[in-house]
């Protein structure tokens, strides 16, 4: 009996030196080959790194090799040129990790664009002279300054009260692709909510019709308009619109809880009369009590992106990994109104995360700052053209909204 103990003893001590064995003779930040069937933090950190470079576009995985990641891998390493074996050698690894790898898009991380520059820091467009502008960066003319240029993604207009840029900015190693857009105005009643048709006397869901979006720009002499909060949809489907209020006017003060864990939450951004925004979980007030401190327009759809000056701590409950068109408002601390339109499900861009977009609108300088309805509903309009769609677009089906937020330049 004792001789067995010890050879079972002995047994174990060489099963487990031969077991530490690799280990220990691992350098720091070498890898172990992964397979189907392998599993561990470092086949997670394997397929973080797959989403990064777009051959996995949604985070909803565990930390198992499965078919998919053979799959998945399979499509880097023909894209990289190295034989489809669907195992990911230490080799390959060093590659993955590297930014010399090839993305799905065909780039390479090192071939990505830099951060955007500051809004109002941009060069002049290409081809046409920049105009004189006054102290405060407008232009004192009878004629307003508009450019125009889809190829560079450049877009301008300076008026006496109006100065609006939009840039088009692209991450090709992901690929990311999106527009951002910065507004200012003399007057705050240029901009807020533009609404298709309406009842003034009984605001129902029967007096909101659903139109196009180039349709509304031009019944409101819009010369920037992005889309909304689609609230008219779960108006119509008797659902929960959350706490809307348009121009003065409450449409619905059905909210949800500020704790529920429902898509969208219905966190709201409310724009005041004297030009400022400020965001607010969706049942931090009653309707009326926005009225009383003087909000002119509430969005509601959420989440917070950004609340004084910093990324929201409740983002983590919200699809922090889907990546789909999105589109987002703020407003940096001067009280330029900031909005950034992603987009998404297409060849040139995969989509964005909302933790990317809270990111990319604190860089932008946003204080304030929500995500809005995304998907296809997503519409940026310069002076009568749809810029997030193909030029051909506006001659297309592009879906019906209830409403627009936009900069007009006349008066309803």
């Amino acid at each position: 009996m004792n001789a067995l103990k010890l050879w079972l003893t002995r047994t174990l001590a060489v099963v487990l030196l031969l077991t530490l064995i690799p280990i220990c003779c691992q350098g720091e930040g070498a890898y172990r080959e992964l397979k189907k069937g392998d599993r561990g933090e470092d086949v997670l950190a394997l397929k973080d790194r797959l989403y990064e470079l777009g051959y996995i576009t949604s985070k909803n995985y565990g930390d198992d090799y499965n078919k998919n990641t053979v799959s998945k891998i399979k499509e880097l390493q023909k894209k990289n040129g190295l034989k489809a074996t669907g195992i990911a050698t230490p080799e390959l690894q060093e590659l993955i990790f590297s930014d010399r790898c090839i993305g799905k898009n065909g780039q390479t991380a090192a071939s990505g664009t830099s951060e955007s520059p500051a809004v109002f820091n941009m060069p002049s467009p290409a081809g046409k002279s920049a105009p004189e502008l006054d102290a405060d960066g407008y232009y004192d003319a009878d004629e307003p300054y508009v450019y125009a240029d889809r190829k560079a993604g450049e877009w301008t207009y300076i008026s006496r009260d109006i100065h609006i840029e939009i840039r088009q900015r692209v991450d090709k190693s992901v690929p990311h692709k999106w527009l951002e857009a910065a507004i200012r105005f003399r007057e705050p009643a240029r901009f807020g909510s533009m609404l298709s048709e309406s009842s003034p006397e009984k605001p129902t869901k029967s007096g909101l019709q659903p139109a196009k979006p180039i349709t509304i720009a031009e019944k409101h002499q819009a010369v920037f308009a992005i889309s909304d909060d689609f609230f008219g949809y779960r108006l119509w489907n008797d659902e929960r619109p959350g706490i809307i209020i348009r121009d003065g006017k409450i449409w619905s003060e059905k909210t949800r809880a500020g704790d529920a864990k429902v898509w969208p939450p219905l966190d709201l951004i409310a724009l005041f009369t004297d030009g400022n925004m400020k965001t607010f979980e969706s049942d931090a007030h009653t309707a009326q009590e926005y009225l009383d401190m003087g909000v002119v327009s509430t969005w509601a759809f959420g989440p917070i992106l950004v609340e004084n000056s910093q990324i929201c701590g409740d983002l983590n409950r919200w699809r922090t990994t889907d990546r789909a068109p999105r589109m987002a408002v703020g407003i940096a601390a001067d009280g330029t109104i900031l909005a950034i339109d992603a987009l998404g499900r297409r060849k040139d861009a995969v989509g964005v995360t909302t933790t990317w977009l809270a990111e990319k609108m604190l860089q932008l300088g946003a204080i304030e700052a929500l995500n809005l309805d995304g998907g296809n509903t997503t519409s940026m309009i310069f002076m009568g053209d749809i810029i997030n769609r193909p030029e051909n677009v506006n001659k297309k089906d592009v879906r019906t909204v209830s409403g627009l937020i936009g900069v007009r330049e006349g008066n309803d």
